[in-house]
């Protein structure tokens, strides 16, 4: 069993690694590669259909073969009680078929998993491979993590007000995460549901690690890219429904609602500043340059921080892919409204690379 530390002084932590994967075979070797020296690691099978589950035992994890694909959720619940892991192990790190971890993720985000927290979120990464450097969907996210992550999830988690986690690189104290996870969640993003859980429960803060680092695949096309966007936000606003997201008094609920209305800032900003080019005319270039201004500023920012230089050049590409991201907003509210709640939590996942 492998163990981890969270200071010199500390009694070593028990640790798991669970991976839900379904006809992951092209990716799930790296991802258990990258974990099995520093945690044991479990895959499920969720009905997969190719070499998933001999691919990851061949890479040293152990795994939990299912007949039909019952969903991420679902799958997960089902490994923590037929192979009870949280009576033992002390910490379980929840990653994607498709994630890995740097060397030292797991001492890392242990390092921070103190008596006061419940979940810690890893920095996420999207792997950006030299044969898709000019794929200008894999630079607007690598784009939109660093600005996400680097401004608000960092704010958030000094606050103790994070509202969602990465379920894709997060590790939990093994006593929450057997009390947030449920065989099938009402809404379509699973880790949306386990976030407020623990809020509403208070089974302890969640904290961000930026030291702890993760990469994933991402979207390749505007169709996957489409999908998936409208996935996460369609999650997002189940949630803010069905836990009654701004109606209790709590500095989560408040800053949430800040959240929210930021969104409707952000989403209605880029038609106002049109209405405002049309009706003011000659002042247009000074709107317009103001905004070119403002993208050059951040997508350099990241550039530096990333050393993605390429992402200064993708500047115009981004812009565009902001735009579309509103729209994004607008279509996962009206599913909110048709469908508040989901009775399977399972999609289809982007082309992994």
């Amino acid at each position: 069993m492998n163990h981890a530390r969270r200071a010199p002084d500390a009694a070593p932590v028990r640790v798991a690694v669970l991976v839900a994967s379904k006809d992951g075979s092209a990716t799930i070797g790296a991802t258990v590669r990258s974990a099995v020296a520093q945690a044991d690691v479990f895959v499920v099978s969720d009905g997969s259909s190719d070499a998933t589950a001999t691919v990851a035992r061949a890479e040293g994890a152990q795994v939990l073969e299912l007949g039909e694909n019952i969903g991420k959720p679902a799958a997960i619940h089902h490994a923590l009680a037929t192979l009870r892991l949280a009576e033992r192990y002390d910490a379980i790190a929840i990653l994607d078929d498709d994630t890995t971890i740097a060397p030292d993720f797991i001492a890392r985000a242990v390092a921070q998993l103190d008596d006061g927290v419940a979940i810690v979120v890893g920095r996420t990464s999207t792997r950006w491979t030299d044969e898709n450097r000019w794929n200008v969907w894999l630079g607007a996210r690598a784009y939109a993590y660093w600005r996400y992550q680097a401004t608000l999830r960092r704010g958030q988690s000094a606050l103790g007000v994070m509202n969602c986690i990465s379920g894709s690189n997060s590790v939990f104290r093994a006593s929450v995460l057997a009390q947030v996870v449920v065989e099938q969640t009402p809404y379509i993003v699973d880790d949306t549901y386990w976030t407020l859980e623990t809020h509403r429960r208070k089974l302890g803060r969640i904290v961000y690690a930026p030291d702890a680092h993760a990469w994933v695949c991402d979207p390749l096309n505007l169709r996957d890219w489409y999908r998936q966007n409208l996935r996460w936000i369609w999650g997002m606003y189940q949630g803010i429904a069905g836990h009654r997201v701004g109606r209790h008094w709590t500095r989560f609920d408040a800053t949430f609602v800040l959240l929210i209305l930021d969104w409707c800032a952000y989403v209605l900003g880029a038609p106002l500043a049109l209405g405002l080019v049309i009706w003011l005319g000659w002042f247009s270039l000074h709107l317009v340059l103001f905004y070119a201004v403002g993208y050059i500023a951040w997508t350099g920012l990241a550039a530096i921080a990333t050393r993605k230089w390429r992402i200064a050049v993708m500047t115009p590409a981004i812009v565009v892919i902001d735009v579309i991201y509103r729209v994004v907003f607008i279509h996962a509210l009206v599913k909110t409204i048709r469908e508040p709640r989901v009775t399977t939590c399972r999609w289809v996942s982007p082309v992994r690379y």
